[in-house]
């Protein structure tokens, strides 16, 4: 569930602030979580966690499923990157999270993807604020796992346009009928475009809930 690679959101919890940070598991070993040094959402920033400060984790698993649990720092390591360490409670600790924003819509929308190898525009077949499913031809090399670059266009009600440009993974490849579907997950989105995109969503169910398509 929780592998090298994975995005994790820190939360403090002895602040009266409230802050999340971003992070990426480097290493896991028994109940010892190595992390990179994270950054602030907001700022960008690199934040520097001191032992034994008391955090709320939370990561996406398998696109749609969100997990937390309570943790704190234990220390420092270093290796070819420096690293955090935080305990691991176990599997049995963690908490499944209902989490509305990432309702996922049925929606073709522009969109280009940009990988090591290639570059190519398609098109989403759905998305959520957690990632979102694109065509693929069935020529082109993607393997879960992969690193890319999605870019989407967003039309929004007010008849403006957002656009994305967000580093994303690819979670898994399949076919349907005659396409091949990559479904790709965001990995560093940033928390302004997560709510443009919750908000393209919920405006997408809304109207397909109004045309007697969706309940």
């Amino acid at each position: 569930m929780l592998k090298i690679g994975t995005i994790l959101t820190l939360e403090p919890v002895q602040t009266d602030k409230t802050e999340k940070y971003r992070c990426k598991v480097v290493e896991f070993k028994d109940s010892k979580l190595y992390i990179d040094y994270p950054v602030h959402t907001e700022t960008d920033r690199t934040v520097f966690l001191i032992d034994g400060t008391q955090l709320k984790v939370s990561f996406v698993y398998n696109e749609t499923i969100v997990y937390s649990f309570h943790t704190e720092v234990t220390g420092r390591k270093k290796s070819n990157i420096p690293m955090i360490c935080l305990h691991f409670p176990g599997v049995n600790e963690l908490v499944k999270v209902q989490r509305r924003q990432f309702v996922r819509v049925d929606v073709s929308v522009d969109a280009a993807i940009i990988t090591p190898q290639d570059s190519f525009p398609t098109i989403t077949t759905d998305i959520s604020a957690g990632g979102c499913a694109v065509k693929v031809q069935k020529n082109q090399a993607f393997e879960e796992g992969m690193e890319v670059e999605i870019i989407l266009v967003l039309p929004m009600q007010t008849g403006e346009y957002h656009y994305f440009n967000v580093p994303g993974r690819v979670v898994r490849v399949w076919e349907k009928g005659l396409n091949k579907i990559a479904s790709l997950e965001f990995t560093e989105l940033k928390d302004m475009q997560q709510q443009n995109i919750l908000r393209f969503c919920f405006e997408k169910q809304l109207a397909l809930r109004n045309k007697g398509l969706t309940v």
